[in-house]
């Protein structure tokens, strides 16, 4: 039997980072129909497929996401347990493996469509610093930071979480002294090389400053360690086994004619929520079920709504709604109650250099009171910066520059067009140039997680997939 002949190829499609959503995005193209793209997939990490959150080696850290749930592909939902079962059978959907196994799981699927699909592809090392688009061919020429140029039809930017922003202006002035202020929370190196006889203070209380503080405590060394932020929330834990996700039906009776503000929205979920515990139910199971549905309220939401929502819930929303897997919230107990970590509620008000650490002033959120603590060290875990304005990475600056991307009204993400197309300084949709990514957050809100980033890969694969088709004179299927 003579081997199929592989498909025309019309178009190169370049996609800017191989983490989750530049893997999975490369995935579905090698895997869609004909026409057939050129796929280049450039990384500037030295492995494809596991980007930041699954780069690690240390199987201390959890998936926050029961394994059941963590397809790659939405009509295979059982793909990530199967493979987990193959290494392990005592695995189940409720379980919640090391990170590392799922940036295995990256791997091996991105190898798989690699050798499956006929589809040419190129996985291309390095760092892309500008994309640049050609007024007469609307065609964009990529430019890495060795100086080498890739020509593309159609560039997909993939590019992640960036580093924090600076807690205070006043860093800038030092934040260059080693040791002392950490600025990038996932620099392991960084974090191994600070006195582990000195105190550490890590800004944040998220999952970023979770695993942080897990890091800093994996060889048992006894030192004070403080975990900073101004409502002192952590994340809340994951039920013990939790059951399986029940598919999506339709949005919630409860929800069902409310004027969209936040008020309103907040009364009616807690109410659910208080309702369904008084029944003998969990009150996960409410903001389970509001997930599919958290895009289309939050698109329903004005702008005013949506900044006062950030303005006054999102700690609370983030601690409940991200929430720990079951062994590391009570790892995270265990280190409190030992006593060898304080969750301090408070505002940051100063920091200030001194020879051999430095000295953080805090206004308590309880009474107003300043306090000042002396540390050797301080990581900043505050969340990823999502502020165009702000963001230093040399590819971003460009983009700003150049007026091809531009933030959204509340400054959490891109301004995009519903197929994923970035808007241009003018607001114009730029032919051919797509994000996917966690600042879809801007437009849908509920986009920084495998579930709903998994379907979002798809969608712009076809996309990419379809507008090759009615370029070539095909009728997409």
């Amino acid at each position: 039997m003579r081997p199929e002949p592989p498909r025309p190829v019309t178009a190169t499609v370049v996609i800017v980072g191989a983490g989750f959503s530049g893997t999975l995005t490369a995935v579905h193209l090698l895997r869609g129909g004909a026409p057939a793209p050129k796929v280049v997939l450039i990384e500037r990490r030295a492995r494809f497929g596991r980007g930041l959150a699954y780069h690690t080696w240390d199987d201390n850290l959890l998936l926050n996401v029961p394994a059941g749930n963590m397809s790659a592909f939405g009509d295979r939902p059982a793909d990530f347990l199967d493979y987990c079962r193959d290494i392990d059978p005592a695995f189940n959907a409720g379980s919640f493996v090391p990170r590392r196994i799922y940036g295995d799981y990256l791997e091996r699927t991105l190898a798989a469509a690699e050798r499956a699909g006929s589809s040419p592809f190129e996985r291309r090392a390095g760092e892309a610093v500008a994309v640049r688009r050609a007024a007469d061919s609307g065609r964009f020429t990529v430019t890495l930071a060795d100086g080498a140029t890739l020509d593309a039809d159609q560039v997909v930017l993939a590019l992640g979480h960036f580093p924090p922003a600076a807690p205070l202006p006043s860093v800038a002035s030092w934040a260059a002294r080693p040791g002392i202020y950490l600025p990038d929370p996932w620099d392991s190196a960084a974090l191994d090389a600070t006195d582990p006889t000195r105190p550490v203070a890590i800004l944040g209380a998220g999952h970023t400053a979770v695993d942080v503080l897990f890091s800093l405590t994996r060889q048992q060394i006894a030192r004070p360690l403080l975990l900073i932020s101004r409502r002192g929330l952590a994340p809340r834990p994951h039920r013990v086994a939790p059951g399986a996700p029940s598919p999506p039906r339709a949005l919630p009776a409860y929800l069902e004619g409310l004027a969209p503000r936040l008020r309103t929205y907040l009364e009616a979920i807690r109410g659910q929520a208080a309702g369904h515990a008084a029944a003998g139910g969990d009150w996960r199971d409410v903001l389970n079920a509001l997930r599919p549905y958290t895009p289309e309220l939050w698109q329903r939401l004005p702008v005013a709504e949506r900044r006062r929502f950030l303005r006054h819930v999102l700690p609370y929303w983030d601690a409940h709604r991200h929430r720990l897997a079951p062994a590391a919230y009570l790892r995270l107990e265990a280190l409190r109650r030992a006593g060898g970590l304080r969750v301090v509620a408070g505002r940051l008000r100063a920091l200030r250099p001194l020879d051999d650490g430095a000295e953080l002033v805090l206004e308590s959120r309880r009474d107003g009171v300043p306090e000042r603590l002396t540390v050797g060290a301080i990581v900043n875990c505050t969340g990823p910066n999502y502020d165009l304005a702000t963001i230093a990475l040399p590819l971003v600056a460009q983009l700003r520059e150049d007026g091809l991307c531009r933030p959204d009204a509340l400054g959490v993400g891109l301004d995009l067009d519903a197929r994923y197309q970035l808007l241009d300084r003018a607001g114009a949709g730029v032919p051919g140039l797509y994000y996917l990514g966690p600042m879809l957050k801007a437009r849908y809100w509920e986009a920084t997680a495998v579930p709903e980033l998994r379907g979002h890969a798809a969608r712009l694969a076809a996309a990419l997939l379809e507008r090759r088709d009615s370029r070539s004179g095909n009728t997409p299927q």
